[in-house]
């Protein structure tokens, strides 16, 4: 089997474009939105969002996420999807070293994304821009001709898993 690596999954995410985080509620129940992956630096997946949204409250209450993207293909039997489950981390912004980077990361997102370019005024010092990266990303890339319970077809990939 191969081996899946850091820039595999950045690659697959690019690709797919949009993608669906899970996160575990305020309220205890799973809450499920569109989000976009950013960029890949120092080897880790990074995303963005508003610091005043709910999405962020519950990250920093409880950090670990599901996530999962596909885009169906005409051939739906090789339409791949990618799905993983995480831990966020927002960066400590404690030293000028930290705030720094971060504002790098941030620039690096804004020059990607033209609509975090617009919502944050191309301003990587925007006081609601929260960026975070995952950790502890385990998780597969599958395709819809590989069905659990289904006869094994060899002309079907096989999932590939991974823990990064």
């Amino acid at each position: 089997m191969a081996e899946v690596t850091i820039n595999d999954i950045a690659a697959k995410l690019d690709d797919l474009g949009l993608q669906y985080l899970a996160t575990i509620g305020l309220d205890g129940k799973p809450k499920v939105r569109p989000v976009q992956y950013m960029l890949l630096r120092d080897g880790k997946l990074w995303f963005c969002t508003n610091s005043k949204k709910a999405m962020y409250a519950e990250m920093k209450a409880q950090p670990f996420v599901d996530l999962c993207g596909s885009r169906l293909q005409d051939n739906e039997i090789t339409t791949t999807w990618i799905r993983f489950s995480a831990e966020v981390v927002f960066p400590p912004e404690n030293t000028d070293e930290e705030k720094a980077s971060l504002r790098e990361v941030k620039a690096a997102i804004m020059e990607k994304s033209p609509i975090v370019h617009e919502l944050y005024q191309n301003n990587p010092d925007h006081p609601l821009l929260a960026v975070f990266y995952l950790k502890n990303i385990r998780g597969s890339m599958n395709n819809l001709g590989h069905v659990t319970g289904l006869d094994e077809r060899t002309d079907f990939a096989k999932p590939l898993e991974f823990s990064l």
